[in-house]
């Protein structure tokens, strides 16, 4: 289907909303050095994601922000917009990656170019989040949001044993993090995080609302998908399952 074709059947379900893909990748990486552009399965790690954010159905820009002239110049040649350099404030290990997001909104507005009424985060640690994942997810934010302001974060299903997980609080004393966790049956069902899609109105960012709210919707990915690459294990274990994925794809 062309995509002058998609994008008008965007528009006619979403009425025009603008996105912008928004790939953080900070030049130092203190557990895995380089970890942003390490080889993945051929090509530097980075650029899986914004391949997969590239091919989209729905993206109109994908831009990466880094401190790294090297990180910078790859992500260029894939096709993604680099307008700034990350100031090296926002690119210390203790720094949290929502402050990057911030200052990216920040220069957009000074610079006249806040034209997005979505933003959507895409953390380069998720190499087997694809397209489609991408496609579904915005698909599932506007047909399950209820409200303007509501906000998605892509998870993966905990073992409903989580629900037993205690923790200390004072004097020694501890107690269930999750409510009626000392009866399973009573339990609603549980996620983790998986650091692959975030979506938030461009609105709620720039009041610094974040993409964790009260009106969060959930984006369901399976244990294989939802592989974060932190370490060197991570690293091996998302190659090996990203090649068996290939392979039965043959």
């Amino acid at each position: 289907e062309p995509r002058w074709r998609r994008r008008k059947t965007w528009e006619l379900m979403h009425s025009g909303k603008k996105i912008l893909t928004f790939i953080g990748a900070r030049g130092k990486s203190k557990g895995l050095k380089n970890k942003n552009i390490l080889p993945f399965c051929g090509k530097p790690l980075i650029l899986w994601t914004i391949g997969a954010a590239l091919k989209s159905k729905y993206v109109d820009s994908v831009l990466v922000s880094t401190d790294s002239p090297e990180i910078a110049e790859i992500s260029k040649q894939a096709g993604a917009s680099v307008p700034f350099l990350r100031p090296s404030k926002y690119a210390e290990d203790h720094v949290p990656q929502m402050e990057a997001v911030y200052h990216c909104l920040d220069w957009l507005r000074e610079n006249n170019q806040m034209d997005y009424h979505l933003f959507m985060l895409l953390q380069p640690t998720s190499p087997l989040r694809t397209s489609r994942h991408i496609d579904q997810a915005i698909d599932f934010y506007f047909n399950h949001r209820k409200t303007d302001e509501d906000t998605l974060v892509s998870v993966k299903s905990l073992n409903p044993k989580m629900a037993w997980v205690m923790e200390e609080e004072r004097e020694g004393y501890i107690t269930f993090c999750i409510k009626n966790g000392e009866n399973r049956q009573l339990c609603l069902p549980t996620y983790l995080p998986n650091g692959a899609i975030y979506i938030s109105p461009i609105k709620g960012l720039v009041e610094r609302m974040g993409f964790y709210t009260n009106k969060t919707l959930r984006f369901l990915m399976n244990e294989t998908e939802s592989i974060d690459i932190d370490t060197i294990e991570d690293f091996k274990q998302a190659e090996t399952s990203f090649l068996e994925i290939l392979k039965n794809h043959i």
